[in-house]
């Protein structure tokens, strides 16, 4: 089989996986947006916080581990990752039940430190979760995988409107998370082909510690980048506000997310097999550059031109507000995305520093919205501060890239600036063009995103190619499929 038809049956599989999976969770917030209060939808924003700050076992990236090693396929390596997550799993439970009651305060949530306390459930389900999936994508066999992320959120999203029309408030959401907990770590089991083992092998252990600990001390820092904003919101302003802003998180790292969880699934066993083949990893990187810069660039001609009418349209004219800052922050999403090909390239060759390092410059983005939040400015100010934190952490990712791993700074530097370029263009384009019907932005919306993509074809001729390759694979198997079918109706 081509390696493009291959990836892209890949892509098709993760790709449905990843609409179902975010379509799920649009479609909760969308119900519990509806159904509860601006000020419950800013608990649940908290109760997300209260995870995302305690769970070392995410951040030291164990399935990640699994699918780079060479050792991916060893069975007392994938035992002794299974023992780390275990212990780092524990550790999460006891941080988040220590901590709940001086957070709570923190908060303004003294009266819900139980529903704090129950989140500790989350990380120990996340430690007792089978990592077998995960070897199997070494060998591109995405489907199970797929499984045990997409059941648990369909489940969850079949209970998630007579849940919420039943109990009225937070718990609705509380109860959605601990079920879905559950539902992942017992589906983990059920689809893994290997059984579930724990062993202690030191050397192999220190070889996970190896691999994490910059991934550990990035994903603290990628907490303060995506909730650290929050935590400051949460402290100064209403719950109100932060329902409202975690609305435009959702409408703007939506789609990012979808592309991150694909590309770099497909791209990271693609990059780690070519890691001893110069040429041939160079060629990859540049081409998922500019799949990445293409994404980047549908997703804010999408926002700035559309952006208003979709938020109004899904959740409703008490969001009205967010969409100014859900446009500042799709723009800051679009340098993620981009540097989501750097961080890719450099973990396939086990640099992990790479991550650590540009996170640190994305921590900027952080200490501007410090004086922000202090001032009680207009939300959006926030995410102004959290684009320009990943504007310097791309331009970090791809100089460390340059130097570590030979890589020319201009296979990611142009792209992106193509990307700027076109965003600015619109953005005066759309102060021009601003029609009040709503039929007539997304018409105006599906034209600035088909021109983007035909200004990047015509741009990059490595992507024309790849894409001209790929529909001429296509073809022929299509034509081949078509011809056996003849012969087996003939012979019948």
């Amino acid at each position: 089989m081509k390696v493009g038809i291959k990836i892209l049956g890949a892509s098709t599989l993760l790709g449905s996986a990843e609409i179902i999976n975010n379509g799920c969770a649009f479609l909760r917030n969308l119900i519990l947006a509806r159904l509860l209060s601006k000020e419950d939808f800013g608990i649940a924003a908290v109760l997300a916080l209260m995870v995302s700050l305690f769970e070392l076992t995410g951040k030291l990236s164990f399935g990640q581990q699994v699918i780079q090693s060479k050792m991916g396929d060893n069975r007392a390596f994938q035992d002794s990752t299974h023992t780390c997550q275990l212990l780092t799993s524990v550790f999460d439970t006891i941080l988040i039940l220590v901590f709940a009651y001086p957070l709570a305060r923190w908060f303004g949530m003294e009266a819900h430190r139980g529903a704090l306390m129950l989140m500790a459930i989350i990380p120990f389900c996340a430690g007792l979760t089978s990592l077998e999936n995960y070897r199997l994508v070494r060998h591109l066999r995405f489907t199970p995988l797929m499984l045990t992320d997409t059941l648990p959120q369909v489940t969850i999203t079949l209970a998630a409107w007579p849940l919420a029309a039943w109990l009225r408030d937070y718990r609705a959401i509380l109860s959605l998370l601990l079920v879905k907990a559950v539902f992942s770590m017992i589906t983990s089991h059920l689809i893994a082909e290997r059984p579930y083992r724990l062993c202690w092998e030191p050397k192999l252990i220190k070889e996970n510690l190896r691999f994490g600990w910059p991934l550990l001390l990035s994903g603290f820092l990628m907490f303060g980048i995506f909730q650290g904003d929050r935590m400051l919101i949460a402290g100064t302003y209403s719950l109100a506000d932060l329902g409202t802003y975690a609305v435009a998180a959702t409408i703007a790292m939506t789609p990012c997310f979808v592309v991150f969880r694909i590309s770099g699934t497909i791209t990271l066993p693609i990059m780690a097999q070519a890691q001893d083949d110069p040429a041939k990893f160079r060629e990859y990187y540049r081409l998922y550059v500019q799949i990445l810069a293409l994404c980047s660039a549908v997703f804010v001609v999408g926002m700035i031109l559309g952006g208003e009418a979709t938020i109004s349209l899904l959740f409703g004219k008490k969001y009205a507000s967010a969409a100014v800052l859900a446009l500042w922050m799709m723009v800051g999403q679009a340098f993620r995305i981009l540097r989501g090909a750097p961080i890719c390239a450099a973990m396939a060759r086990a640099d992990t520093i790479n991550t650590l390092s540009s996170n640190l410059w994305r921590l900027s983005g952080l200490v501007l919205a410090v004086p922000v939040v202090l001032l009680k400015l207009d939300l959006y100010w926030v995410a102004i501060a959290g684009g320009i934190g990943e504007a310097l952490a791309l331009s970090s990712s791809i100089i460390l890239l340059r130097k570590n791993q030979s890589l020319p700074l201009g296979d990611c530097a142009y792209p992106a600036s193509l990307v700027a370029a076109i965003a600015v263009a619109v953005f005066v384009g759309s102060l021009a063009l601003a029609p009040s019907h709503v039929a007539a932005q997304l018409v105006i919306t599906a034209a600035g995103c088909s021109a983007a993509v035909a200004l990047f074809g015509l741009s990059f001729g490595q992507l024309r190619h790849a894409s001209i390759v790929l529909l001429s694979d296509l073809w022929m198997q299509l034509k081949c499929f078509i011809n056996r079918r003849c012969n087996g109706v003939e012979a019948s």
